[in-house]
C-alpha cells in the first residue's frame, strides 16, 4: 500500500504533539502502518531518525512548559508529560538536551523577556 508521506508525517507529528512519549510500536499500531514506514517518512521529512525527531518534539513541549510556568515542579511536569517518574523524565531530558531539567529551566527562563518572567499565567 502506498502513502502520501506528507500526510503521514502530519499524522505522526500530531500524535507525538499529543503524547511525545509514544513509542514507534504504539505509533505503528495507532496509525496502522509499519514501523519501517514511519521511520522512512520521518527520515524523508526531517533528514533525521525517529528517535531524534521524537526527542525534539519532547524538548519543545518541555521548553514550552518552562516558558509558561517557570516555577512548576519537575515532578509535576514529568507527570503531566506522561513519564512514570521524575528520574525517567530527567534521563530523557538529559539524553535529548545534554542538560538536567533544572539547568534547562534556567536556560529557558533566562531567554524570556523580562516582562514575561514576572507575568502570571492562568
Amino acid at each position: 500500500m502506498s502513502y502520501d508521506p506528507k500526510l503521514l508525517f502530519e499524522r505522526i507529528s500530531a500524535c507525538l504533539q499529543e503524547n511525545p512519549r509514544k513509542t514507534l510500536e504504539e505509533l505503528s499500531q495507532n496509525l496502522r502502518v509499519s514501523k519501517r514506514t514511519i521511520k522512512k517518512t520521518v527520515k524523508l521529512a526531517t533528514g533525521g531518525n525517529f528517535r531524534h525527531y521524537r526527542e525534539g518534539v519532547l524538548m519543545e513541549k518541555v521548553k514550552g512548559f518552562f516558558a509558561v510556568r517557570p516555577g512548576m515542579a519537575i515532578k509535576v511536569l514529568s507527570i503531566d508529560l506522561g513519564f512514570k517518574s521524575p528520574s525517567s523524565f530527567a534521563r530523557a531530558v538529559r539524553r535529548a538536551s545534554g542538560s538536567c531539567p533544572g539547568e534547562l529551566r534556567t536556560f529557558v527562563v533566562g531567554e524570556l523577556p523580562r516582562a514575561e518572567k514576572h507575568a502570571t499565567f492562568f
